[in-house]
């Protein structure tokens, strides 16, 4: 046995004691700025690098004052100052935001916390409006809050005296708490919410914690106020997921017209945070072939175009776009290569809806995380004098991107001109993912769907050409495509594979890839192989499941002993639904799928698998 000193085990529990404590990363009173200097100069000469503005102009108009108040130093914000106050872009850990604000008589403020800082592309994590109802209205006495939703709380603030705002963040949990104090009173909680969500509660953006913004927003009259005492703090000690799973390679023999499931498992047992990941079936790229597909949502935009556009007093950019899940491609492009992306740019009738010599710049983004796209696979930008103000405007790559089971992102970024009306939908019905927005040059893509459209548009004028010979990927697929992994948790993955249309002897190969939040393990790749052997399905089973009627109008009923689920493939081997058994007599409605041949694979408790053809008339 080795043995280990008293000294050295004290020093290793002080070492992890110390691991611990909380750390201040930042702490500013302003009091070694000179009153009257501008704060992000005052602090760069002073060595700090956290204050800055939204143009990330120190220095400029945005930039606030150092002011004397009281004998005490702070900081000076009125209407035209746009102070930012950089974070570190911290995705773990525990942190505490704390500060002091007092808004004078009649006046009023605002601040927010940022998951991405990038001028009008930022993402909002937290809107906190004071003396303000949120809108053009003014609210005194009032404050407003929008986290996790909407005016998600509203509670009293006063004049003439320092507030104490405490934001609480734990980034590991994924939960942030809005804490306020009167003077004189006790600290109290305003406001829960998740918080890796945006401010409005519409999309979830991850966990980043990268900036604040202090902000007088309404006019020169009634905007103003003081703001001291700013100390951010790590409360503790550095935490990470961490992600294990519990298979390396999944072999799957599977006789002909059956199927198989097999579960992925995903642990986070060590991890001291929230684990994320998102997935996809890989299927690899085809080989030569002249077949040409279109990725495109709705009807053609021609016949019926529904032009909209946001009420700016300057021109901003705008980037539009649709995503194609892999399940939507899987039997008609998969593997071959997208060549070439086009948007219905064309002039209304109030003219043509972008900034005169501003481009279109075309993308096509890989699969990310959080419902989000990731890393640009190609990028192609059409010049102003180029683009087509009659019909669709056609952007050719460099270099065709291959697809080959990620969910791929086609997107077309363009400078909306005041009032202009370049925002194109086929004015028909929104189908899902069939658009999504987002406003200055970054931050998180929003749906474009009557959600959160003022109503219903229809389905983005955007769409990708294809060319290349499509490969087999309809044989597996997985029960989801993302998910989130609490510390100490698991998570599970269905990974269904099929046979259907294949012959014995067939074998297909892939790979499953996760992309993840764990530093550690950022892509997992796990090879999937499926063989197909001459065996008959179990007759036993075979025989003990009942369904009827077959033909159908839509409606069949599974009727056995044991049903766990029953998996529903369409006649091109893909998954359409997984219905999930809780008696001995399962209803199946297929009536939403349209017409023709559809495989129903049975699976009992004993899984025991069974695989049987329905028709629906």
């Amino acid at each position: 046995m080795k043995k280990v000193s008293l000294l050295s085990l004290l020093l290793v529990l002080f070492g992890s004691l110390m691991a611990q404590e909380p750390q201040v990363l930042i702490s500013d009173g302003f009091e070694e700025y000179e009153a009257g200097s501008k704060i992000a100069v005052a602090s760069q000469a002073a060595g700090h690098d956290w204050w800055t503005t939204w143009s990330q102009q120190p220095g400029s108009a945005e930039d606030g004052v150092v002011a004397e108040y009281n004998g005490s130093k702070c900081g000076y914000l009125t209407y035209g100052v746009d102070q930012v106050l950089l974070l570190g872009d911290e995705q773990n850990g525990v942190y505490d935001l704390e500060f002091d604000i007092m808004v004078p008589q009649g006046k009023n403020g605002y601040f927010n916390i940022l998951h991405d800082f990038n001028g009008q592309g930022s993402t909002w994590a937290l809107e906190s409006y004071l003396h303000m109802s949120g809108s053009s209205t003014s609210a005194p006495g009032t404050a407003v809050i929008h986290a996790g939703g909407s005016d998600a709380a509203t509670f009293s603030v006063i004049y003439d005296d320092w507030m104490h705002f405490r934001l609480h963040v734990d980034t590991d949990a994924d939960v942030a708490e809005y804490y306020y104090t009167a003077p004189g009173e006790s600290e109290v909680l305003i406001h829960t919410w998740t918080w890796s969500l945006n401010s409005q509660g519409t999309a979830t953006v991850g966990r980043k914690l990268a900036a604040m913004d202090f902000f007088p927003p309404m006019n020169a009259s009634t905007s103003e106020y003081y703001l001291d005492n700013f100390s951010f703090t790590k409360v503790s000690g550095d935490t990470a997921p961490a992600l294990t799973f519990n298979v390396d390679q999944i072999d799957a023999v599977v006789a002909e017209d059956d199927a198989t499931a097999t579960e992925i498992v995903i642990s986070n047992a060590e991890g001291t945070s929230f684990g994320d990941w998102s997935a996809w079936v890989d299927f690899g790229t085809s080989t030569g072939g002249s077949n040409s597909s279109v990725l495109y949502y709705g009807v053609d935009p021609s016949q019926n175009a529904s032009m909209v556009g946001y009420n700016w007093e300057e021109p901003k950019l705008v980037e539009v776009a649709a995503m194609f899940p892999g399940s939507t491609y899987a039997g008609s492009a998969m593997g071959a290569n997208i060549v070439s992306v086009e948007y219905f740019a064309v002039e209304s009738q109030s003219g043509f809806g972008f900034e005169t010599n501003t481009p279109l710049t075309f993308r096509v983004y890989k699969q990310g995380m959080y419902g989000q796209p990731g890393e640009v696979l190609a990028e192609k930008v059409i010049p102003y004098n180029q683009i087509n103000h009659t019909d669709w405007t056609t952007a050719t790559f460099d270099t065709p991107v291959a697809i080959t089971g990620y969910n791929v992102w086609i997107a077309c970024e363009y400078t909306q001109a005041v009032d202009g009306y370049a925002m194109v939908f086929d004015g028909g019905s929104y189908l899902p993912n069939s658009g999504f927005v987002r406003v200055g040059g970054g931050g998180a893509f929003e749906s474009a769907g009557p959600d959160n459209m003022s109503q219903d548009y229809g389905c983005m004028a955007i769409r990708a050409h294809v060319q290349g010979a499509p490969i087999s990927a309809t044989w597996a697929n997985l029960s989801k495509s993302e998910g989130s992994i609490p510390m100490g948790g698991i998570d599970e993955v269905s990974v269904n594979v099929n046979a259907i249309g294949l012959s014995a002897g067939d074998v297909k190969t892939a790979n499953i890839i996760f992309v993840t939040n764990d530093p550690e393990n950022p892509e997992v790749s796990i090879p999937l192989t499926l063989t197909v052997t001459g065996d008959n399905v179990n007759e036993t089973a075979a025989n003990a499941f009942n369904i009827y009627p077959n033909p159908t109008t839509g409606m069949v009923t599974v009727e056995g002993e044991n049903i766990n689920v029953v998996s529903v493939y369409n006649a091109a081997g893909q998954l359409v639904n997984i219905v999930r058994a809780n008696d001995s007599n399962v209803n199946v409605d297929l009536s939403s799928y349209g017409t023709g041949v559809y495989f129903l694979n049975v699976i009992d408790n004993e899984n025991n698998t069974t695989v049987q053809r329905v028709v629906v008339k």
